[in-house]
C-alpha cells in the first residue's frame, strides 16, 4: 500500500455524473486531499461526490476557466497541487514517478502525460503542467485553455515526470453532448478581444476548428498563426502541434502540394518528430501515385527507426513509431503481393493489440483454414 502523498487534487466539475466516481476512486488511495469545485451541476455529480467522501466546494460559473481553477487551488491545504478533470483517471502504474516528484521537495512545477482516447482507437499523448507547489505565486490565466503562470509570467522551467493521466473527454460523443465546440469558440473569441495579438489563442481556435473537422477554417487559422509565430523572437512550444494539425487538415482536403511544403518546413525545425514522417507516409498512400508508391516503405521504416516520440514538447499519436507504422508497412507489402512480409508486419502490429492488425491476422487465419478445408 502506498502512503498517501501530500497532494491536493483540484478539479472543477459540472454535470459529470458518468465519470466522477471513477476519477475520484483512482485518486483516493494516493493523495491526502481531493477538492471538487462544482460550477452548477444539475445531475447527480454532487451526490456522487458526497458518496465518495471528497471535499465539495461551490463556485458560480462566469465563463472563465482560470478564475474557477484559481478558486479551486485557493482551497487546497496540501504542499503540492495536482490538477485533474472529472473525465480523467490517474494511472497507478506510474505512481512511483509521482512519489519521486514529491520526495524531491521540488520548488518547480512538473508535467504529466495526458493520454487522450479518441474514437477510432487513436490515442494522443501530450504533456501538460499539472503538478506544482501550493503557492499563491501560481495562478491560471485565460478564459479557456487556461495557462499556469508564475508571478504573472509564463513558466520557463518545468520537470517532466512519467506520471500518466488517462483522458476520455475527447471522444466525439462527449464533445457533442457537452457542446464543447461552440462553448470553446465563444470563450476563445472573448479572450481574443482582450489579446488580439495572441499567437496561442489563434492556435487554440485553429485546433478547435480541426477537432470539429472544419478543415478549411482550420487551414486559414493555422496559416495565420504560423505567420504570427514567424515574427516572434522564439518559436512557442505548441508550433510542432500546429504543423501536425495543419498537415492533417491539408491531408483531409487533398492539398498534397501544400502539405509537402509544410512537412519539409516542419522537419527542418523538428527532425525527430515521428508524427510528421508518419503523416507524410499516410499522404503517400492516399495519393495513390504509382511513382511515389516505393517511398511508402522507406517512410514507415524510418518511422520505426525513430520510434515512439519521447521529446516532451511534442504532442504525438501513439503508435506512429511502432504498431501503426508496422500496420501500414503490412498494407504496402500486401499491395505488392509480398504476403510473407505483410503477415510479418501485421503480426508484429497485432502484438500491441492494434485492432486493424488483429483483424488482418484473423483474416489470414480464416483464409488458411478455408484453404486447408478445400485441400481435403
Amino acid at each position: 500500500m502506498i502512503t498517501k502523498l501530500p497532494i491536493s487534487v483540484c478539479m472543477i466539475v459540472k454535470n459529470e455524473e458518468e465519470c466522477i466516481a471513477k476519477c475520484v476512486r483512482s485518486l483516493k488511495s494516493v493523495v491526502n486531499e481531493i477538492n471538487v469545485v462544482d460550477t452548477g451541476s444539475t445531475d447527480r455529480t454532487i451526490a456522487i461526490a458526497i458518496e465518495e467522501e471528497v471535499k465539495i466546494h461551490h463556485y458560480h460559473w462566469n465563463d472563465n476557466f482560470s478564475e474557477a481553477r484559481n478558486y479551486a487551488i485557493s482551497v487546497a491545504t496540501q504542499p503540492y497541487i495536482l490538477i485533474m478533470d472529472a473525465d480523467e483517471t490517474l494511472d497507478h502504474t506510474t505512481l512511483k514517478s509521482l512519489e519521486q516528484y514529491i520526495k524531491s521537495s521540488s520548488n518547480e512545477p512538473a508535467t504529466v502525460t495526458i493520454r487522450s482516447v479518441i474514437n477510432d482507437q487513436t490515442i494522443v499523448n501530450s504533456r501538460l503542467t499539472r503538478l506544482f507547489p501550493n503557492s499563491l505565486d501560481y495562478q491560471y490565466h485565460g478564459m479557456i485553455h487556461e495557462q499556469l503562470m508564475y508571478k504573472g509570467k509564463p513558466i520557463e522551467i518545468v520537470q517532466n515526470t512519467n506520471v500518466v493521466v488517462h483522458h476520455a473527454g475527447y471522444q466525439e460523443n462527449e464533445i457533442q453532448k457537452k457542446n464543447k465546440i461552440d462553448r470553446n469558440l465563444e470563450l476563445l473569441r472573448k479572450q481574443q478581444q482582450l489579446e488580439p495579438n495572441s499567437c496561442y489563442l489563434n492556435f487554440q481556435i485553429g485546433q478547435t476548428f480541426y477537432v470539429n473537422r472544419n478543415y478549411e477554417e482550420a487551414i486559414q487559422t493555422f496559416d495565420g498563426t504560423l505567420q504570427m509565430a514567424s515574427k516572434l523572437d522564439s518559436l512557442p512550444p505548441y508550433i510542432s502541434t500546429i504543423f501536425l494539425s495543419y498537415g492533417y487538415c491539408l491531408l483531409n482536403k487533398a492539398q498534397f502540394n501544400i502539405l509537402d511544403n509544410l512537412i519539409n518546413d516542419a522537419i527542418e525545425f523538428y527532425p525527430d518528430f515521428t508524427d510528421l514522417y508518419f503523416l507524410y507516409g499516410v499522404s503517400l498512400i492516399e495519393r495513390k501515385d504509382v511513382q511515389k508508391f516505393a517511398d511508402i516503405k522507406e517512410i514507415f521504416e524510418y518511422c520505426l527507426h525513430l520510434g515512439e516520440v519521447v521529446n516532451p514538447s511534442y504532442e504525438s499519436v501513439e503508435g506512429v513509431g511502432s504498431y501503426r507504422a508496422l500496420y501500414n508497412l503490412g498494407v504496402y507489402y500486401e499491395v505488392m503481393n509480398n504476403k510473407e512480409e505483410a503477415h510479418r508486419c501485421y503480426s508484429k502490429s497485432a502484438e500491441y493489440q492494434f485492432k486493424p492488425a488483429l483483424d488482418k491476422m484473423q483474416s489470414y487465419k480464416e483464409e488458411n483454414s478455408n484453404r486447408n478445408i478445400n485441400k481435403k
